[in-house]
Parts: C-alpha cells; structure tokens; sequence
C-alpha cells in the first residue's frame, strides 16, 4: 500500500486540529477516549494505528489548552471574594 504524502498528511493533520479548535473539553476527552480504546484493537492496520495516534495527539493537546485556560482564570481569583481581580487592583 503506497504511503500518503506528506502533504496530504498535512493537510488531514491541519484538519484534525481545526475540527479539534472547535470542541469543548468534554467533547475532546470523550473523542480521545474513544480513539484510546479504538488504537488497542489488534486488528487496525498500521497506517490508520499511526493516524489514528496523531489524532488523539491533537485532542489531548486541546484538553490541555482548555484545562490551561481554566487554570489561568482560577489564579486570578481573588481568594476572599472568588471574583477575577483585574491587573489594576494591586495593593501599593
């Protein structure tokens, strides 16, 4: 079976992180759950297994930046109040 191109791989890869932009953190943990127990089938041919890798590579990325996100906005919560403190409100 002839190998892909690199630039048709690219193009499936720049695809998948696009598809991946869109989704929440639960819809990314729930495709790479799925794609994590699709890649401990025996049976995938090699070509998908490596495909199918990239893919979950991408969404774990995207529940990564997600989980980054909330954890950015939580430091910024003033303790005694669990409200956002803004740059501006340092104590001098």
């Amino acid at each position: 079976m002839p190998r892909q191109s690199n630039r048709t791989e690219d193009d499936a890869r720049s695809q998948w992180e696009a598809d991946a932009a869109s989704l929440s953190y639960e819809e990314s943990l729930q495709a790479l759950d799925l794609l994590l127990a699709k890649l401990q089938d025996d049976s995938i041919p090699l070509a998908q297994l490596l495909g199918d890798h990239q893919r979950a590579g991408i969404y774990l990325k995207r529940c990564e930046e997600l989980l980054n996100q909330v954890e950015q906005s939580v430091a910024q919560l003033n303790p005694d109040t669990l409200e956002g403190e803004s740059p501006n409100n340092t104590l001098s």
